[in-house]
């Protein structure tokens, strides 16, 4: 079976890249991570990381591999296992175990991990990785997190470009910038967020469940 591409993003409702935590539930938060990450990493071996993303789980993550925190433990000892391949043309050292930086072009990486044997890679990070994989139709699925809830600052998840002189209220199929997705799966969450799992419909991308 081919190895697909993963996203996996948070993002508020006014298209912030970022999760808008709640109050602790300690049920909500076992059904947040079984949704969004438990489950689709048993499939996942590599994943890709823009630096400052790379630099904040590097320091973070192998701290928690015995943390108290299931959840946290859990995603610890598979962040550390998996192989990270880092975009980056001033990174020196990936210095955490099973790390490598790659300077050259996102496409030609994506396209030489297809090419082995493998489970499916995952984009977690950060936001001008996303934005370059989704630019270039390199995502087989694109799976986000939607906080209810409006927080006015942050780094946008989609490249905004606003138009000034010029209102389209509908974009026709095929439009320049235009890139659509089949909704394979959605998700309420006890908190007020949503799950969505969507499928690249670009030719030649997998539409599979």
């Amino acid at each position: 079976m081919a190895r697909k591409v993963r996203i996996t993003m948070y993002m508020t409702l006014d298209g912030f890249a970022a999760l808008a935590a709640g109050p602790e539930d300690p049920e909500a938060d076992r059904e947040f991570w079984d949704v969004m990450w438990n489950g689709p990493m048993h499939d996942v071996d590599t994943l890709l990381l823009g630096r400052r993303t790379y630099e904040a789980w590097a320091g973070f993550w192998p701290g928690h591999v015995d943390s108290d925190n299931e959840h946290w433990r859990a995603f610890a000892r598979f962040a550390s296992q998996v192989d990270k391949v880092v975009f980056s043309r001033t990174l020196e050292n990936g210095a955490w175990t099973n790390s490598r930086i790659v300077r050259g072009p996102v496409a030609d990486e994506i396209a030489r991990l297809r090419s082995l044997p493998g489970k499916n890679i995952l984009v977690a990070g950060g936001v001008q990785l996303v934005q370059s994989v989704l630019e270039q139709d390199l995502a087989d699925e694109l799976c986000l997190t939607v906080s209810p809830s409006i927080i006015g600052r942050g780094l946008p998840l989609f490249r905004m470009e606003p138009t000034r002189d010029h209102h389209e209220d509908v974009i026709l199929p095929g439009a320049p910038g235009r890139h659509d997705f089949q909704l394979l799966e959605s998700r309420a969450f006890r908190s007020g967020a949503i799950y969505l799992r969507y499928a690249s419909t670009t030719p030649g991308k997998s539409s599979d469940a």
